[in-house]
């Protein structure tokens, strides 16, 4: 377990403690261990109690640390995880719902079920209740509604496990000639609800032994009612996620996959091409063919990446370009927003660095929090200092490779960046960043990003708009506005390649293309495994059409230098 996994523990274990009005002396030592936590620079898994002991840690604490370590709990958090109701477990998880809240809900209004809570929003019980109100009423109804909307879905990082799973145990079986993954796996949707395969059977095997394969197969269950001999349907045990997997004969694999990894409006093109079938893809996608490339060819197109097929601007894009322009992982030269034990990442400023390096990056952008993060030990100006001397001797040390002094700084309410000039000026780059007051109206967040965007130091606009998916909603903003000011003020923006925010939206890349800014794919690594991050920023920005030479980390570390400094 990291760092922050121990911490979010301990976190729990205080909420648990708050909502069952328990001593607040004993909530606090909680609490204040998971501070300690996220702010140790040293990794917890690998020092022994005596040394934590050492570095501050209670001895009931630390014993408490090793069991997480070696069990993945301890008695204490088991104990209230048991005797807190699973529907008040789940308020906890409710933006905007603190333990003193959900404890008021649970013990006055004696409601323990989503459901209830819902209800009481709707009726006008909630908003009776002392310490809640209209506003805050609307809030936890909205937040309930959107959390609704992502039951059965989950993130392209986890639906590419499971969908890799099926594929590497079909793959290799006897009765199987051609499979490949299909849907919104194969369009790289930033969120999936339904993994797909198309799949042709050897000749003299029939869908029985497949189905019988699949339903001896450990962790998913087969779904008989919406089956058919062509049709595998069924669901994964342990996670909340559909699959499909569809047969086809071996003539028309290529047009079933084909219509399996588009958007109907994707097929629904026709070019009208007076040298070519007056048709569209998805009449053509019947016609036997030995490629996807003959099937597009017949209606006069190009070859179309599957991450593209979304209906949007794919076709002009094609015209345009190749499928050699798309961004691709290998193109990548640097990474930029990345984490160390300076603020709330789990590994050193050298450990970064070796890491990237071997993963091919020529350069690194150290962009720790800034000095209004008290949350995730933000640096204040000395220690800006400290971590300015320490890389300018890495960057002896690991020559020719590169560290940049580098800043994710918060976006003030205001819209102020959270450094005087003097300190600004010192940075290489400055990635503006908002992580609070997410709760403004789209007329005051746009305000808000406008005045950071004009801040003559702002080189890269971090997260839009904060959203987390599944968990989240993103702040609302104007996206035409903030890109328009970003062209304006030579301010590029960040793709956030983290799974959970993947940020900017794919949507508009293609519009910031056409305003001649710069993308960046970037990490926001906390960690040398969170450098890893980088490729699902990849796979959503080549929904977009991302090209290679619109990405700011394609520049050398040279051109990235003098792109700096512009």
């Amino acid at each position: 377990m990291t760092n922050k996994q121990l911490a979010q523990a301990f976190k729990l274990t205080g909420s648990l403690l708050e909502l069952h009005d328990e001593n607040p002396f004993k909530v606090r030592s909680y609490t204040g261990t998971a501070t300690r936590l996220e702010n140790l620079n040293e990794i917890a898994a690998q020092l022994s109690q005596k040394q934590l002991v050492e570095l501050g840690f209670s001895k009931n604490m630390s014993e408490k640390i090793f069991s997480l370590l070696e069990n993945g709990s301890f008695k204490e958090l088991d104990e209230l995880t048991v005797q807190t109701p699973t529907g008040v477990f789940e308020m906890l998880g409710i933006k905007g719902l603190g333990a003193k809240k959900v404890r008021v809900i649970w013990q006055e209004l004696e409601i323990e079920t989503i459901k209830d809570l819902y209800e009481a929003t709707q009726n006008g019980s909630l908003e009776k209740t002392k310490g809640f109100g209209k506003k805050t009423a609307e809030n936890i109804a909205n937040q309930i509604e959107f959390l609704e909307k992502q039951e059965g879905k989950q993130r392209i990082n986890i639906a590419f496990q499971y969908s890799d799973y099926i594929l590497s145990n079909l793959s290799n079986q006897d009765f199987i000639e051609k499979i490949s993954a299909a849907g919104q796996v194969k369009r790289h949707e930033p969120i999936i609800d339904t993994i797909s395969f198309v799949s042709v059977l050897k000749e003299g095997n029939t869908s029985r032994e497949l189905f019988q394969f699949l339903n001896n197969l450990d962790g998913i269950s087969f779904d008989a009612k919406n089956s058919s001999p062509f049709l595998w349907k069924g669901t994964f045990d342990e996670i909340d996620l559909k699959l499909e997997i569809h047969l086809t004969e071996k003539e028309n694999y290529y047009g079933k996959l084909l219509r399996e990894s588009s958007t109907l409006s994707h097929l629904n093109y026709s070019t009208n091409n007076p040298n070519h079938l007056d048709a569209s893809l998805l009449a053509v996608s019947y016609q036997n063919a030995n490629s996807e490339e003959e099937i597009y060819q017949k209606i006069g197109s190009k070859f179309i990446p599957y991450p593209q097929r979304n209906g949007l601007h794919e076709w002009k894009w094609i015209k345009e370009n190749n499928q050699s322009d798309l961004l691709e992982l290998q193109d990548l030269k640097g990474t930029i927003h990345n984490h160390s034990t300076y603020s709330d990442g789990q590994n050193s400023i050298e450990q970064m660095a070796l890491a990237a390096k071997a993963l091919g990056h020529s350069y690194l952008v150290i962009s720790d929090h800034s000095q209004s993060a008290f949350y995730a030990n933000g640096l204040n100006k000395e220690r800006v200092q400290q971590q300015w001397k320490e890389i300018e001797e890495l960057n002896q040390k690991l020559a020719p490779f590169r560290i940049f002094k580098g800043i994710e700084s918060d976006i003030l309410n205001d819209g102020s960046l959270d450094y005087d000039e003097n300190t600004l000026k010192g940075f290489e780059v400055v990635i503006a960043s908002v992580h609070s007051v997410l709760g403004m109206s789209e007329e005051k967040a746009t305000e808000r990003l406008l005045k950071a965007i004009q801040n003559p130091y702002t080189k890269i606009l971090g997260h839009p708009t904060g959203r987390l998916l599944l968990r989240r909603e993103g702040y609302p903003i104007d996206h035409k506005k903030i890109i328009d000011a970003c062209a304006e003020n030579n301010v590029a923006i960040e793709i956030n390649a983290n799974p959970h925010r993947l940020d900017l939206d794919w949507k508009w890349i293609d519009y910031a293309m056409q305003k001649s800014i710069w993308l960046c794919i970037s990490p926001d690594a906390h960690s040398t495994e969170g450098l890893k991050d980088t490729q699902w920023g990849v796979r959503v920005a080549q929904k977009g059409g991302l090209l290679k030479k619109k990405t700011l980390n394609t520049l050398s570390v040279e051109e990235f230098e003098s792109w700096t400094k512009s």
